[in-house]
């Protein structure tokens, strides 16, 4: 019977060793400083001049070139996202634009403070931007950033001119299932945070599985370029707080009421997938064009609160 016990005794407290030694280790790797990797020089066309304008959020790193009317090209929120995701459309329009495309703060070459993000900050980020850079541009945003251009847009209708979103969205897209109640909680605190993103969303596989599963419509267009811009801006030091923000339901925006404030021209791109400005840049240009044609031209859209989708079959 002794023996039985003692076996008993002894099973539980091996488990009991295991588990602990399986949260320690999570702790260790949670709050192990991650090892800088080197970014791309393809994070931008060789055209473009990189510059930083400091704001209230962090320094902002962003990619000059043109003149003319302003146009500013905003990346969408997600792991490893930056700047680059209209790498290959927005040095077409240098030639008859000034053309600007930032990384917001918390992504890409940005600073990336440790800090917990709210979608106001965005907001108050690209204000404070706008001034300090050229009011009145027109901003091409896609997914949740285009929810923070159409909110700065209601905010401060002087900065604006027009909007061009690309798969708008207040939150998740149209093909991302929204994190459930535990997800959210478990971004929320720090130590498991981290832990979950450095070792499940910002690896190699990870981000390659996510390119070519749902960014792209065809996965043969991967290139391994991509690959590694998406994986080594998601590795950076101090790269995992916003994403954490954002998984943790922190930086959702109603999209829609946002809109109803909006006293400039909105126009709306919205076929294809999140990262079609990579994988189609012919089409994304030609919406674009199209769209600036339109508002150019009046088209019965000036000062209205209104909506337009423009195909890009």
């Amino acid at each position: 019977m002794w023996k039985k016990r003692l076996a008993g005794q002894a099973w539980k407290v091996g488990l009991g060793a295991g588990v602990l030694g399986a949260v320690i280790m999570a702790l260790k790797y949670a709050v192990r400083k991650p090892v800088p990797l080197r970014m791309s020089g393809a994070i931008s066309p060789p055209v473009f001049v990189t510059k930083v304008l400091h704001t209230s959020l962090g320094e902002v790193v962003f990619h000059e070139s043109g003149s003319g009317p302003l146009l500013v090209f905003v990346h969408d929120v997600a792991c490893g996202a930056s700047s680059y995701e209209w790498s290959k459309v927005y040095e077409r329009f240098g030639g008859e634009h000034r053309v600007i495309a930032l990384d917001l703060v918390g992504f890409g070459e940005s600073s990336r403070p440790q800090r917990v993000f709210g979608a106001a900050d965005y907001v108050q980020m690209l204000a404070e931007f706008l001034r300090a850079t050229e009011p009145g541009a027109v901003l091409i945003a896609s997914g949740l950033s285009a929810a923070f251009c159409t909110e700065l847009a209601g905010a401060h209708p002087g900065l604006v001119s027009g909007l061009l979103l690309y798969r708008p969205t207040g939150g998740w897209g149209a093909e991302q299932q929204p994190p459930g109640w535990l997800t959210r909680q478990a971004f929320r605190w720090g130590l498991l945070g981290r832990f979950l993103y450095r070792n499940h969303l910002a690896t190699r596989n990870a981000i390659s599985s996510w390119l070519r599963k749902h960014a792209f419509s065809r996965p043969e267009a991967v290139t391994e370029e991509c690959i590694e811009v998406y994986t080594n801006c998601s590795r950076q030091p101090g790269a995992e707080h916003a994403v954490m923000s954002w998984l943790a339901g922190r930086l959702r925006l109603d999209f829609e009421a946002s809109v109803l404030r909006c006293s400039c021209p909105v126009h709306t791109l919205e076929n294809g997938r999140p990262l079609e400005a990579l994988e189609s840049p012919d089409r994304i240009e030609a919406g674009i064009r199209a769209a600036l044609a339109t508002e150019d031209t009046g088209g019965g859209m000036e000062g209205l609160r209104v909506v337009t989708r423009d195909g890009l079959d």
